[in-house]
């Protein structure tokens, strides 16, 4: 008897150990994943279309992107007592983009003050508490036209009405480009400032070469410090461009040695005439010339409860109809704001691991906004090339500068032979390594009936390596059933559940009736042959 306890106490002993290791084991793997997957919040006061605010905005969560942190935007006054909190969110950023509006939200600050993550301030409004975390004293300046410098290079920035610098810094804090003025008033003060777990940028721009700074400030407080080269993309191709004109511009980057990359839409009907077979041979003709293509996201001028759907079926046919032709896209190029609703990425961008961010149009239309951005296996910061025109190093432009984040220096596509000879002038003349990705590039894209993949100049269809030029592709149909939306859809069938559910009640009460009725029936004709 003992020696059963005994094995029973030492069978309970070693479950308790097994199950407390495994649980210690799955404690610690969605520690890690949670860990992982926390956002970054980003809070601004207001868009203020005067400072180019909505710029702003979509420059921060494209850098974020980039950075492979997953993001999630709240305006000031939407923000809830309580909601920053470490659990949830592994930094917050504030955006200030209206001083004169002097908005203002305590809970926030409160909770921001509290709050033991990454903290980033861009912009005025810095208070004195985000100072101290960074080790420092505020200084306003106003009235001033700064010249940012970084190593050797510098560019002559816009006037400033209002500025708050740092001094003081102590020689732990990381700092990134200078700002100087043209005059000897004013002692040269730090652009990006990195401090433990806190920085400040004391103003933003979407592109040029602050943008370029910024985003190695981003990058040392997120921990990263690897370094990029850039791809060179031409913008603005449709089945309408001169094809010849594009022929000749690949083939003219071809023999200057230069890889590049082409952002291009696409159509899903009318495939079958010429004009869109030409359009198809000339982007196979530049995957041969070490050439890359993205598929540019479609122009969305209104939605509707199934713009996901017809998304869905725009996007596979698009990219089908391409396949068929040898034109195997490396990746979704999409305006930045498609990565802040939840049909534009589930349908869209979430089909391929290589997403190219470009500046947002005039007009946004969303059809699920969430302001939940995700991130890809890489996503390119779409940046104008011409932004950086005005950087002086002595030589070439961008040919030293540093790149934090996977950035795509934009050329829009010529629309005239003068234009392509300026372009091809400035493109060839610039002494930069660029990206090249037959050397370093990956990638998968996925459509209902077939799979694109990239592998370092190799193309590949469900599998089959594709001699682009050479092979044959066929693709399975993919012909999508499009289902109607009926207004009272739901209520029919919540009606058809609670008829179902009354006969089935009445079905059960007749039942019971008929069983009692027959018990009474038979002791009644029981009796009634007794009495005889």
């Amino acid at each position: 008897m003992r020696r059963k306890r005994r094995i029973t106490l030492w069978g309970l002993l070693l479950l308790l150990v097994v199950g407390g290791g495994l649980a210690s084991q799955s404690t610690s793997a969605a520690a890690a994943t949670t860990t992982a997957d926390r956002r970054v919040l980003i809070v601004y006061d207001a868009i203020n279309p005067t400072v180019s605010g909505q710029k702003k905005l979509a420059a921060v969560q494209r850098l974020l992107a980039s950075l492979n942190v997953k993001t999630q935007t709240e305006r000031l006054s939407d923000y809830q007592a309580g909601q920053l909190t470490t659990r949830r969110y592994q930094g917050v950023v504030t955006l200030n983009n209206w001083e004169q509006g002097r908005l203002h939200n305590a809970a926030f600050v409160r909770d921001r003050n509290r709050f033991t993550g990454r903290q980033l301030h861009i912009g005025s409004g810095l208070s004195a508490q985000e100072a101290h975390r960074l080790g420092a004293t505020r200084q306003r300046v106003y009235h001033q036209q700064f010249v940012l410098h970084d190593g050797g290079n510098w560019q002559l920035l816009p006037f400033s009405t209002d500025l708050t610098l740092l001094n003081g810094l102590s020689r732990h804090t990381q700092t990134f480009g200078t700002l100087r003025t043209q005059g000897a008033g004013l002692a040269p003060h730090a652009y990006g400032v990195v401090h433990g777990k806190s920085a400040y940028l004391p103003y933003l721009t979407a592109d040029g070469f602050s943008l370029t700074v910024a985003s190695r400030t981003l990058a040392a407080l997120f921990g990263q410090s690897r370094t990029n080269r850039p791809l060179l993309t031409i913008t603005g191709v449709t089945p309408y461009t001169n094809l010849a004109r594009l022929r000749r511009l690949g083939q003219r980057l071809y023999q200057a040695g230069i890889p590049f990359a082409v952002s291009t839409t696409s159509v899903a009907d009318n495939t079958t005439f010429r004009a869109f077979k030409r359009f198809a041979q000339t982007l196979s003709e530049l995957e041969t010339e070490n050439g890359v293509i993205f598929l540019q996201a479609p122009v969305v001028g209104a939605t509707n409860r199934q713009s996901g759907q017809l998304l869905e079926q725009l996007m596979v046919g698009q990219l089908n109809q391409l396949g068929q032709r040898q034109v195997l896209p490396v990746g979704i190029s999409a305006p930045a704001y498609w990565n802040q609703d939840r049909a534009f990425r589930r349908h869209g961008l979430q089909r391929a691991t290589n997403v190219l961010l470009l500046p947002n149009p005039a007009t946004t239309t969303f059809a699920k906004q969430d302001n939940l951005g995700t991130t890809f296996t890489q996503t390119w910061y779409g940046l104008p090339l011409r932004s950086l025109q005005t950087v002086e190093n002595g030589h070439h432009a961008p040919g030293d500068l540093s790149w934090a984040v996977p950035t795509a220096l934009t050329v829009p596509m010529p629309d005239s032979a003068k234009g392509l000879t300026a372009t091809l002038k400035q493109v060839t003349g610039l002494t930069t390594r660029w990206y090249d990705p037959s050397q370093q590039l990956t990638s998968r894209l996925t459509s209902a009936s077939a799979t694109f993949r990239y592998d370092h100049g190799s193309y590949f269809l469900n599998g089959r390596e594709i001699d682009v030029g050479n092979s044959t592709v066929a693709l399975p149909r993919f012909n999508p059933r499009r289902k109607n939306h009926v207004a009272l859809k739901g209520y029919f069938q919540v009606q058809g559940w609670i008829l179902w559910i009354f006969f089935t009640i009445v079905l059960v009460i007749l039942v019971i009736f008929i069983i009692l009725g027959r018990r009474i029936y038979r002791r009644m004709f029981f009796q009634n042959s007794k009495r005889r």
